[in-house]
């Protein structure tokens, strides 16, 4: 766990819900509305997975504030690429512009901000304890055949080997894909590989191409929960807005398969601001 005085004073991230006319209450990120709703805990909730998000994205725990106008009192926060949730009385005060902020998603409507699921998957629960409780997982994962590759990955992880983890990822999935097609364990093994990937933080191209593929064979494997799912096509929609800042001709290639893809799952405003961005052509139909 890291110590909260070493994660970097800025960016702070600011959360706010208040009161919305039409749908009861918004939720906001730095002041850009990100969804909307009549059920404060599902906002919330969305609200700690956007940092969970960007956390994943900069590699490392991100400082946030959280007010809600029934209590006005800020929530402090650190949040972690796990999804971990650590409170802190204050945050530091910024001694000068961060660069933190290079690393930022660029500021854009409501659709460009990833809005994901706060219940960690079993993969991260996996991540942080090696003996997930029984049930969690697909029963081939806890199996004699392949617990011990499942738990490798893990291990690796824990060991902050992402390369290796990664690799071991798809050794397991490819293992399982020759045996027993589009399983659900092969799709959790799938999702925890480009889990892993776009915590690495490399080749944001081929992140993005694993992220759309990836949510394209939950969605055809019907692959369950569907947070899941919805979890993985906005990380790619997440991933192709840093990838529009290191290489525009990348993304613009790979925009019309992000469209289709977003179509598919039915994430109409994600898929609005990749076509507005781009004036990439969706697939006819």
């Amino acid at each position: 766990m890291h110590n909260p005085g070493n994660v970097p004073a800025t960016p702070v991230y600011a959360l706010m819900i208040r009161t919305d006319e039409e749908h009861g209450l918004a939720l906001t990120l730095d002041g850009e509305q990100i969804a909307t709703g009549s059920d404060i805990t599902a906002l919330r909730a969305g609200g700690l997975s956007e940092l969970r998000v960007r956390a994943a994205l900069a590699g490392r725990p991100v400082r946030a504030r959280a007010v809600e106008l029934a209590c006005p009192t800020p929530w402090n926060m650190i949040v972690h690429p796990d999804g971990t949730v650590v409170d802190v009385a204050e945050h530091p005060a910024a001694t000068a512009p961060a660069a933190e902020w290079e690393d930022r998603p660029e500021p854009a409507d409501a659709a460009a901000a990833p809005v994901l699921e706060r219940r960690d998957p079993p993969l991260l629960i996996r991540a942080r304890n090696h003996s997930a409780p029984a049930g969690v997982l697909p029963p081939l994962l806890e199996s004699e055949a392949y617990r011990g590759m499942w738990a490798a990955v893990w291990a690796a992880h824990a060991d902050g080997d992402l390369p290796t983890a990664v690799a071991l990822a798809y050794k397991l999935e490819t293992a399982l894909a020759d045996r027993f097609g589009e399983d659900t364990a092969t799709i959790t093994v799938l999702t925890a590989r480009a889990w892993l990937t776009l915590c690495q933080r490399t080749d944001r191209r081929g992140t993005t191409e694993l992220l759309i593929t990836s949510a394209l064979r939950c969605q055809a494997a019907r692959y369950r929960p569907e947070t899941d799912t919805i979890r993985t096509a906005r990380n790619a929609h997440a991933c192709w807005h840093l990838l529009r800042r290191e290489d525009p001709q990348a993304a613009a290639d790979l925009a019309g398969r992000l469209a289709d893809m977003l179509a598919i799952l039915g994430e109409d405003e994600r898929r609005r601001d990749v076509l507005a961005r781009t004036g990439a052509v969706p697939a006819a139909g």
